[in-house]
């Protein structure tokens, strides 16, 4: 079970992110806007930010920065409604990808995965030097 932060203006795309997040068995904290996220993450250990691009006062690319520079090891999603990122804020570092709205629960479980499972390279790096360390 992870601890997942979804940021949203919007009440309803935060409900319909909680119930599938929470379906998948993880524990979820909402915030309605960029502070009140900075605020829930220095009172709860998040494992994976979910944050909206297009938020009223703070934007999600700033919260992204935010997040990122107080919080280097959590992982930041973004929510969209554009069909286009910008590649600048998807390349960051941090930034595990980006669902766009109306989305679908396997766009979600898909950016999961990318969140939490290491890419194939890493895990054969891994296993390559568990094997090193063997001998």
């Amino acid at each position: 079970m992870k601890t997942i932060l979804v940021v949203d203006d919007d009440f309803g795309v935060r409900q319909v992110l909680r119930r599938v997040l929470e379906d998948l068995g993880h524990q979820v904290h909402e915030a309605e806007d960029a502070v009140q996220a900075l605020e829930v993450m220095k009172a709860v250990a998040v494992d994976l930010a979910l944050c909206d691009v297009l938020m009223p006062g703070h934007d999600g690319v700033w919260l992204t920065d935010q997040i990122l520079a107080r919080h280097p090891k959590t992982p930041v999603a973004l929510v969209t409604g554009l069909l286009e990122m910008d590649p600048a804020v998807t390349l960051r570092a941090g930034v595990v990808g980006y669902i766009v709205k109306p989305f679908r629960r396997a766009a979600i479980v898909d950016l999961l995965k990318a969140a939490f499972e290491p890419p194939a390279a890493a895990r054969r790096a891994a296993i390559d030097l568990a094997a090193l360390d063997a001998f």
